[in-house]
């Protein structure tokens, strides 16, 4: 089951996003068990970093990954803020940018990580693949 908590903020259908992130877990060899995205506000965010990673810094993302087996379960908490800012840095549509945050977390809860530049290289590209293969399959522009 993959769940997304938001104020009517996706643009995207949630059962494409959720078809979607079951082909990208299913050709790594996973499967989705719970999956929960939340979209919160950037204070939310901050706290949560502090609380539980002890990172005294802002963050697009965080990831709480509860998988044991191949299938997977999760929750990952976006900060909607951060998700809009970097998509205008990096000239990507905010769609576009749902889904490199949306295919990062599933990427860690696989065994992808991010903290040296070769894993953060690697990441990278795997989320492109991700992204591609969203629009390959949904045909979204």
């Amino acid at each position: 089951m993959v769940s997304f908590i938001h104020d009517n903020f996706l643009t995207l259908q949630e059962p494409d996003l959720a078809h979607w992130l079951s082909s990208v877990a299913q050709r790594e060899g996973y499967t989705l068990d719970r999956l929960e995205y939340n979209f919160v506000d950037a204070e939310t965010l901050f706290s949560l970093n502090q609380e539980y990673l002890q990172h005294n810094t802002d963050t697009d993302i965080i990831t709480f990954d509860y998988t044991e087996t191949k299938a997977i379960q999760a929750e990952a908490f976006i900060s909607y803020p951060a998700l809009r800012r970097n998509a205008k840095l990096n000239g990507q549509t905010i769609e576009n940018e749902v889904l490199r945050l949306l295919s990062h977390a599933l990427l860690h809860c696989m065994g992808y990580n991010d903290k040296s530049d070769e894993e953060k290289n690697t990441m990278r590209l795997k989320e492109e693949e991700c992204i591609n293969l969203f629009h390959v399959k949904h045909g979204y522009v």
